[in-house]
């Protein structure tokens, strides 16, 4: 008699052993280890429906394999989502740098992963604040000063276990800052995950750069003139890929607004007395030939909506 063997088992088993190996040489990052441990249910149910769909259902060994994926996918996911979206309090970072005495320009570079950041001009004479997130994440910090009086100051969150992290590491994190009002401050933003308040009422904001991958923003402008551009030059653009947009502009502030909505059809909420609707998908301030401080930004919100309001 011509002896039966189920392939399905020797592929399974095949695997586990390619994987223990891999695992032992170092090759796997502990985080894929980590999820694929935790969705190990998945073999029992790969066991049940291999005996009972096999010689009952055609490629019923290879329907109890796709059901099997699915679920462990589904383990993985359900696991992975649930850590993310939790705020974490693992770990808290205090922020503090002393800046140099008769700065010109302060340039803020940041960068932030799964973090809600909150920026607020204050009568601070320095830069802090600080960090609450997950063991795995904490924030860089770089601080350099050139001749000519101007300095760089960058923060930027680092994940230590790269992009497959343990999933008992993770969570959200958040980042509050103060900044000094009399320094004139160039600042850019870049996050991959989280809200953005940006509360620049208080600072001498020279120039504003904005880049928000997924999260809502909610940015306010101050009633200021910047001293290093020229009138009518762009002082930024604010990008907000995944949510909406509200810009607190002064009503003491000619500002001119592009918009690029990129085709979403989600019409842009404002004050019809204030401001007028340019061809071009345009907002431009009624006062901007009066007002004693003007400004021009463009405002890429594709998936989101667009309002520009008063500070109360």
């Amino acid at each position: 008699m011509r002896r039966k063997t189920n392939l399905l088992w020797g592929l399974v088993l095949l695997a586990l052993a390619v994987f223990v190996v891999a695992r032992a040489l170092g090759l796997i990052p502990e985080g894929i280890v980590d999820m694929m441990l935790r969705a190990w249910p998945a073999l029992l149910l790969l066991a049940g429906l291999s005996i009972l769909l096999r010689n009952r259902v055609r490629f019923g060994s290879l329907i109890a394999l796709v059901l099997s994926l699915v679920v462990a996918a589904g383990i993985v996911s359900a696991a992975y989502n649930t850590r993310a979206t939790q705020q974490s309090t693992d770990n808290t970072q205090p922020i503090q740098q002393a800046l140099g005495s008769n700065l010109t320009l302060l340039r803020l570079r940041i960068q932030t992963l799964a973090t809600d950041v909150d920026l607020l001009g204050t009568l601070t004479s320095e830069v802090r604040g600080e960090f609450v997130g997950s063991s795995d994440n904490r924030i860089d910090i770089n601080y350099s000063e050139l001749p000519d009086n101007s300095a760089t100051l960058t923060l930027n969150e680092i994940r230590e276990s790269g992009a497959f992290p343990m999933l008992a590491t993770m969570g959200r994190g958040t980042l509050h800052l103060e900044l000094p009002p009399n320094v004139p401050i160039d600042v850019e933003f870049a996050g991959q995950d989280g809200s953005v308040v940006l509360n620049m009422g208080g600072t001498a904001l020279e120039r504003l750069n904005v880049t928000a991958v997924r999260g809502d923003a909610v940015i306010t402008l101050p009633n200021y003139s910047p001293l290093l551009s020229q009138p009518g030059e762009s002082l930024g653009t604010i990008s907000i890929n995944d949510g909406d947009l509200a810009l607190f502009i002064p009503t003491a502030v000619g500002a001119r607004l592009e918009l690029d909505r990129g085709g979403s059809g989600i019409q842009p909420q404002y004050d019809p007395n204030a401001y007028n609707y340019l061809v071009g998908d345009i907002l431009e301030a009624r006062n901007i030939n009066t007002a004693s401080v003007t400004m021009n930004y463009t405002l890429r919100v594709p998936r989101g909506l667009i309002r520009v309001e008063v500070p109360s």
